[in-house]
């Protein structure tokens, strides 16, 4: 399995965080849209914007899936600020990602979220980068 401490996440206490870390494979997406949608009805976003969150939180897995090493993990960050979800995911992919803002998969993320953004460096422990991919959605009813 491949090493996670250059992705563990910053040792914030002043903000509930909850986190999942899950084998990197199309097999967990259902798990990681269950949570999405579970952490958002618990901040009572409205219906559209949970669907918003799921759809978001499937492309992103998605796109680090299919580009993460074998044996990678996934490790997804849901953090509540009011008014807005913060949601990050990181894994350990094999190339680097321009994270190409012309293709149909980003233009989808920029609809659905109100901010979106793919981070990289070098895995200090191995081959690869940590590939980071963050959004945050607020809930449509909350000024």
């Amino acid at each position: 399995m491949a090493h996670l401490s250059a992705i563990e996440p910053e040792q914030d206490q002043t903000q509930p965080v909850v986190e999942l870390r899950i084998r990197a494979t199309p097999d967990q997406l259902s798990i990681l849209r269950a949570l999405a949608a579970t952490v958002a009805i618990q901040e009572n976003f409205d219906l559209d914007t949970i669907a918003d969150i799921r759809l978001a939180m499937d492309e992103i897995c998605t796109h680090l899936i299919v580009r993460a090493l074998p044996d990678s993990v996934l490790v997804c960050r849901f953090v509540y600020t009011a008014p807005q979800l913060h949601v990050s995911v990181s894994t350990t992919t094999a190339d680097y990602d321009s994270g190409d803002q012309r293709s149909f998969g980003w233009h989808i993320l920029t609809a659905l979220t109100d901010s979106i953004s793919l981070d990289q460096e070098a895995d200090p422990h191995g081959s690869g980068y940590i590939t980071t991919m963050k959004f945050a959605k607020a809930d449509g009813r909350r000024p």
